[in-house]
């Protein structure tokens, strides 16, 4: 009965395909035309432009020109004394942004995982449901930065406070975002694979992970533009190490330069980690273009 369920074919189904290829070869030649943004590029240039303009009527003291900050960027990159002084080890921007940088990858990871596995169950389970979205809707409502102490006093000012924020925040969002794409799935297609001979486990890895599988991973790149900062502040209001960290210290000694400079590797950071990221993805959901035959 099994091999019989995986030898059915629509009525045609090879004519179906054959329709939407062009669509595919379309979209993808889309994703290749738009790789660069040349409006993305057009808004950094305004940016610093307005940034430049500003400084004319801010002092440096308070504003640092655009020119300034990237001079010192290039500075402290491999090795800032200023940050040595107050006792950093490996003082630099590279090492600060380093562990930074592997506190938000191991939370994003983790936390997409939690959240995307809980909120696939909970939206097929009634039960399940039942019991966390109360939870997780009264921990959603919450500012993430309001639990920020409770997770220093419950794991110390080490690594483990500001990754467990960070996993929160993500797990968060990814629950949500999953939870929502399987809701969004059409009942049709489940009654139609049962109807042929489907099993639970068919229905799940060929129906329901494959049709929420471009919603969640969309729920990550957002989580994951969020995690930066988050971690960031986490950083800045406990911790050791960290671009937060760095933060911290050009703060206490009215290193306003110092301040930018870390904050413009900070924001380097996660602009080209959002753009791997969305390639990455888009080059995993390319076939998600045979869901919508219509699309041009």
């Amino acid at each position: 009965m099994k091999g019989d369920v995986d030898s059915i074919q629509l009525p045609g189904s090879a004519a179906a395909e054959q329709a939407v290829m062009p669509s595919i070869d379309r979209a993808r030649r889309r994703t290749m035309t738009t790789r660069i943004d040349p409006f993305g590029i057009l808004g950094i240039f305004l940016f610093v432009a307005v940034w430049q303009i500003l400084t004319i009527f801010v002092p440096s003291s308070l504003l640092p020109i655009p020119l300034a900050v990237a001079r010192r960027v290039a500075k402290d990159f491999f090795s800032a004394q200023e940050l040595s002084y107050f006792g950093l080890p490996d003082a630099s921007l590279l090492s600060s942004m380093l562990y930074t940088v592997e506190n938000v990858v191991v939370a994003v990871i983790f936390g997409a995982i939690i959240g995307a596995f809980s909120g696939l169950v909970t939206a097929r389970f009634r039960l399940a449901r039942s019991i966390f979205d109360p939870v997780v809707l009264t921990a959603g409502t919450v500012p993430i930065l309001v639990a920020a102490p409770f997770f220093l006093i419950w794991f110390g000012v080490g690594r483990a406070s500001a990754a467990m924020l960070v996993l929160l925040y993500v797990a968060i969002t990814v629950y949500l975002f999953a939870q929502k794409a399987a809701d969004n799935l059409d009942p049709v297609y489940e009654e139609s694979a049962r109807t042929l001979g489907a099993t639970s486990r068919r229905i799940v890895w060929d129906m329901l992970i494959p049709g929420t599988v471009p919603q969640i991973l969309g729920g990550v790149r957002i989580a994951l533009a969020g995690a930066w900062g988050l971690e960031a502040i986490a950083e800045l209001l406990g911790s050791q190490y960290g671009i937060g960290k760095a933060v911290e210290l050009f703060a206490g000694a009215t290193d306003v330069e110092g301040i930018f400079a870390a904050l413009l590797v900070l924001g380097i950071v996660a602009v080209v980690f959002d753009a791997t990221t969305a390639f990455c993805f888009g080059k995993m959901t390319t076939w998600s273009v045979v869901a919508r035959p219509g699309c041009s």
